[in-house]
Parts: structure tokens; sequence; C-alpha cells
């Protein structure tokens, strides 16, 4: 496996901060030019960090003598000495086999015939400087509150939406709004971006909430810590808390005047009809949101529909399907997508790429007209609810 061919690991911080951005550069390089060679490298997962494919570079215009450069970014996640493992794969073809892999049919064709050699390769070790304190942050970041209203009735909702953008490391499961007592509530998340880039994780992110109460309460200030390592700053980032008035519908109008308060059932017929009117308003509130947040959509779609859209060559799309982690859901097209930029298979990438879309664009048209309609129809029930419940 020594004569086959020789590599490099190169990184440009070997002493980060922890989930500090960290940039790794494996390079193959061909020795032996007997045949075809192509470079399979795939890193091992660990407890210690999170590592994502950035880009993957081949330069095979001379004869069987072929380049590959693969480039990865890595969040160290412990103050220690870790260690990258990878699995380095070298497949090799001869020109008679390659030509055999050509049929007529080019939606089709025969796999080459290759020699599998697996190359032991030496831990990349980093030594990963601890953090002063725990921070929720680590990068260069900036936060947004808006709010839609501060004044509501007891059966209305509000929605308010903190953005969070920036570029570095966000731990997925990074929650903002606590709960507040007394108050319902639901969230949502909505990624705008969300892409990994030699300097971090560049991300605009949504934190989306509808909130409804009986009672008058306060949205409490955030306070999220953050470093940046590029200053070697630790900083904060805040909200002002905002107090919203609930004005409570007189229950009087609710009751029958016919009937004294001693007569009227325990749960009255006005009263469960008032409730379901509660509801209906505070999920008109919340759909409205959603609606808002895909008329917006509306020209700008889902990033992995766009990514996969802009890529006009076989390799590109193999990236975007790796970079939204979609390389199992659409298997078989990764393994003919491969096969045509290592192989110089000849399957018509168009009715790949095509199929691709076609799939990934069901989900999002479904939940689009699922969220239209029911913005359009929700108000009218909710209109019609309360009129009759304040009869």
């Amino acid at each position: 496996a020594q004569e086959l061919a020789t590599y490099t690991i190169e990184t440009n911080k070997k002493n980060p901060f922890e989930k500090e951005a960290v940039v790794v550069t494996f390079t193959a390089k061909q020795l032996d030019h007997t045949d075809n060679m192509f470079f399979l490298l795939h890193p091992k997962k660990s407890e210690d960090y999170t590592i994502t494919l950035l880009e993957k570079r081949i330069d095979d215009k001379n004869y069987h003598n072929t380049t590959t450069v693969f480039t990865y970014l890595l969040f160290p996640l412990k103050p220690k000495t870790i260690s990258i493992d990878f699995d380095f794969t070298i497949q090799t073809a001869s020109d008679k086999a390659v030509a055999q892999s050509y049929v007529d049919d080019h939606d089709d064709s025969v796999a080459i015939q290759m020699t599998t050699t697996k190359m032991p390769i030496k831990p990349l070790q980093l030594d990963v400087k601890p953090l002063a304190h725990r921070v929720d942050l680590v990068g260069d970041f900036h936060l947004g509150q808006k709010i839609d209203k501060t004044k509501i009735d007891q059966y209305d909702s509000l929605t308010l939406v903190y953005t969070l953008s920036g570029k570095g490391y966000i731990d997925p499961s990074l929650k903002l709004l606590k709960p507040i007592k007394g108050v319902t509530l639901f969230s949502e998340i909505d990624d705008i971006r969300n892409k990994p880039t030699p300097k971090g994780i560049v991300l605009e992110r949504n934190y989306i909430y509808a909130l409804s109460a009986k009672e008058s309460f306060t949205i409490p200030p955030l306070h999220l810590e953050a470093f940046s390592p590029r200053t070697k700053r630790y900083y904060t980032l805040t909200t002002k808390q905002q107090p919203i008035q609930v004005e409570k519908i007189d229950t009087a109008k609710l009751l029958d005047d016919i009937d004294a308060p001693s007569a009227s059932p325990l749960i009255s017929y006005e009263t469960i009809r008032s409730f379901f009117a509660y509801l209906v308003v505070f999920f008109s509130g919340f759909f409205t949101a959603k609606y808002i947040q895909i008329k917006r959509k509306k020209a700008s779609l889902p990033k992995y529909i766009e990514e996969i859209k802009k890529a006009h060559t076989p390799k590109a799309l193999l990236v975007a399907l790796i970079n939204n982690r979609f390389e199992e859901r659409f298997a078989n097209e990764a393994r003919l997508l491969e096969e045509i930029v290592y192989n110089n298979a000849t399957h018509n990438f168009e009715k790949i790429r095509k199929n691709i879309l076609k799939e990934v664009q069901k989900g999002h048209t479904w939940h689009s007209k699922l969220y239209g309609y029911l913005f359009l129809l929700l108000p009218h029930f909710m209109q019609r609810l309360i009129k009759k419940s304040t009869k």
C-alpha cells in the first residue's frame, strides 16, 4: 500500500479552543502510475469532535497521475488532546477495465472491475484549549428580537421571533426562550441559512414562538454567553424584557341572561364554545406566523433545494447531497454520481438530478399548501365562533 500512493494531513490550527472552527486538509497523491487510481476517505465518528466535508477536489489531468484533496470543517468539542481518525481506501483499475464499463445505453453502465486497498493512516492530533467558562456560542454572532404586538386578549396570541446570525459553532440543542409561568407557548426553528465554511457554520436562524395567556405577563430578557476565537473576547448577546398586556373579555357577556347564575350548569354550552374559540384564535396566530414564513420563502426556496438546483455538475450535486446529509436517502443516486465523478461513468446526470429535485420538492410543496389553506380558513372560523360565543 505504501508504494501505491502517499498522503499528507494539515490543519490551519494546531492548538484551537474548544468548539473553534478548524480546517483539515487531506492530500492523496498517486505514486504507482500503472493504472487509474481513485481515493476514498471517511473520517471516523467520535464524541470528541464533529467533522463535515467542505470540498473534494480531484486533479487527474495527467495520465495515471491523480491527486485528490479533501477539505473538512472540524469542531473539537472537549478541552484535551484529541485524535482524528480516518479510513483511507485506494482503488485501482486498468484502462481495459474502465473501457469495458461503457455501454451504449447512457442510463446504465457495467461496474468497473477494481482492486481495493486499505491504507493505514496515522491519526491527526489536536491540543484543544479550554474556555474560561461555559458559553452558549463560539464565534461571532448577533441576536435580534421582533414581536408583532404587545397587547392581546385572553383568546388571542402573539408571535415572537428571535433571529440569531453570524458564523462559528452553535449547539444543535440550543433553545432561547424558557417556559413562562401561566403562558402557553409553541415554538419552531427556521434556518434561513446554515452552511459550513472554512470559518465555521454561517448561520441565520429564526426562533419562532407563539404565546398566549389569560393574565398579563412579561417576556424575560435573553442572555447568551459567547466567545470569539477571532478576537479572543468573551461577550454577551442580550434582548430587552417585554411586558405583555392581556385584556380580559367580560365573561358576563358570554352567559345566558335568562338563567340565574345559580341555575347555570357547571360547564355551559357558551363556555365550551368560548374554549374552542380560544383554541382557534391561538392556532390561527401560530399558523399565521408559519404562513408568513412560507410566503417570505416563496422567492427563496429552502437551502437544500437551492443548492441542488444550482448544482450543474455531478461533483457539485454530490457535494450538495453530502452537505445536506442526503447521501443515505439518495444512496443509489449518490453511488451513480460517484461513478461519474471518480470513474468517468456515463450515467445520465440530468436524469439523476431531476429525480432528486422531484423527491425533495414533494415535502416542501405539501407543507406550503397545508399552511396556506389553514391560514385562509382559520380566521373565518375564528370570527364566526367569537361572534356566536358573545351573543
